[in-house]
Order: C-alpha cells, then structure tokens, then sequence
C-alpha cells in the first residue's frame, strides 16, 4: 500500500505491526486468506487481530506529548452490498508499548464480494510539541488494509439445508436444487432465487461443516459450475434477459442474470450464444467451465 503524503510527521512503520486477521471456524481460528470460496450470506465472520505499537516512540517520532491519546480505528466495506462501517475503536493505555487486542463480527448479511479492512492508528487528542506535529482529532499516523474475496455460490443467494428424504423424498439423492422465480424478471433476485442443499447426503453434511479437504473443495467447485450452468439456461430462455442492458449495479433477476451472460461472454451478444446452444453447445458447455475453473 502507498504512504499517504500528510502535512504532519507519522512514525516509522517499524513502530506499529498489525498481527493478521484471523477468523473463527468450527475448527478455530483461522487467518484471513485472499479468498473465502464457503462463505455464504448466513455466515457471521468473527475477526479478530493483534495490533502492537510503540506508544512512546510514536509520540516522540511525530513530536506529540505524552498527554497526546491514540487510539486504532478499523473500517469494513463491501464492494458488493456497499456497506461501509467502523468495526472498531480502541484507545492504546498510556505505556511503553502495548499488544491491542482487536475483535468485532460482520454480519453476513452486509457483506459480499470483495471485503476490504483498513486498520488504523489515529490520534484521539493532540498535545503538539513541534510545528510538524499533528494537531487535529482523527489524524491518520498509520494504515495497513487487508482484502479477501467472498467467493462462495451461497454468498450469491440466499441458501437453505435440508434432508431431501424429507423435503424432496422423489429426489433423496440429489446434492442441491436451484429455484429461481422467472415469472417476474424485475423483482429482486435475493428474493426470487434459492438455493437448496442436502444435508442429508453425507458428502454435503460434511460441506457444511466446512471440513476442508480435497473432497469439498471440488464439490464446492461442481456446485458452481451447476449453479452457474442452470444461471445461464434461464437466461438465455427468456427474452428480457437477453434484451437487459448490462448493468453492473443492477439487482434484479433480469440484471443479475444478463450481468453473468456478460462476464463469461464479454465481447459477444447474448443473442449469439442462444444459437450456440443449438448450432455448438459444447461451445456454450465448454465456457461455462472455464469461467467456473472446475478443475483445481
């Protein structure tokens, strides 16, 4: 990350080291990877991440009083839902230096696609020694961001677990079903999509306990490849769908799927890939699971 130019004295970076965020998992605590592919919209991230400053030496470097207060601020924001919210605010005691202990959740239901956590060491009061020092409440000493991608099929939908023996006894086999209401393309497609998973099949319980091993990461690989295959199906069945302008922001049903049709095929007219289902559909296939990466 770029060291933002100020018209105040910050500290060495040396003086302030951020831990790593860690997230809880049913088999504990888990850093902060690049990409959470099981997440899903139900799923409350608790996060948590040590945070050491040299209190003194910070002081002394911007040229602040020991009556001067600190405090490390730390904002989420979501590219996807738009959410933007401080998580935490806590003050450093006045000592030599301190290890800050750092936790809050994120709901899942305000997050989505990207997650972006900007750490910050700020100044909650300025007693200034010098004419560099900063002076006001709020001035930024230090950052460090960190970004993960919420990647999973659920994070898409809503999603609901089942035992199909009970819920869809013809089905009792199947892994997952994929209900999306067509019948109003303009409604909003977290109301009008669903996804249904069953519990009661083993390899699926064993997803959902999100017990990662080979075995689920390809199961969760194959769920979106399917997911997205069934997607572009009704997508291209219906004519709204394929008549929608691509709209990055858009949150209906028509939006949501002709924004799909876009990025896997961005340079062509979904009018054009409709034919290939019947004229080349092993071309429409074959697209599908490249984008999806089926295969690790």
């Amino acid at each position: 990350m770029k060291t933002a130019v100020v018209p105040f004295l910050i500290p060495p970076e040396e003086l302030i080291i951020h831990g790593g965020w860690q997230f809880r998992t049913p088999a504990g605590d888990t850093p902060l990877p690049s990409e959470l592919p099981h997440w899903d919209y139900q799923t409350v991230l608790e996060m948590a991440a040590s945070v050491s400053v040299n209190r003194n030496e910070v002081l002394k470097a911007c040229e602040l009083g020991e009556a001067s207060r600190l405090s490390v601020l730390v904002m989420a924001h979501s590219d996807h839902t738009r959410t933007e919210r401080s998580v935490a605010f806590e003050a450093i005691p006045p000592q030599d230096a301190f290890d800050l202990r750092i936790q809050f959740n994120l709901p899942g239901g305000e997050l989505g696609g990207r997650l972006t956590l900007d750490t910050y060491l700020v100044v909650s009061h300025a007693d200034p020694l010098g004419k560099l020092a900063p002076t006001h409440p709020g001035s930024i000493l230090w950052r460090s961001r960190t970004r993960t991608e919420l990647e999973g099929v659920r994070a898409q939908f809503p999603t609901e677990a089942s035992d199909f023996s009970k819920t869809y006894p013809l089905y009792s086999a199947a892994a997952w079903v994929l209900d999306i209401d067509m019948s109003d393309v303009d409604a909003l497609f977290m109301a009008a999509a669903r996804l249904n998973v069953n519990s009661g099949h083993p390899a699926v319980g064993k997803l959902l306990e999100s017990a990662p091993d080979e075995g689920t990461a390809q199961l969760w690989r194959t769920l979106r490849w399917d997911v997205t295959r069934q997607m572009v199906g009704m997508g291209l069945a219906h004519g709204d769908v394929v008549d929608a302008p691509v709209d990055p922001e858009a949150k209906s049903v028509s939006g949501v799927l002709r924004n799909l049709l876009a990025t896997i095929w961005p340079h062509e007219d979904p009018i054009t890939v409709r034919g290939w289902l019947q004229t080349d559909p092993v071309r429409v296939e074959a697209a599908i699971q490249n984008y999806c990466r089926i295969l690790p």
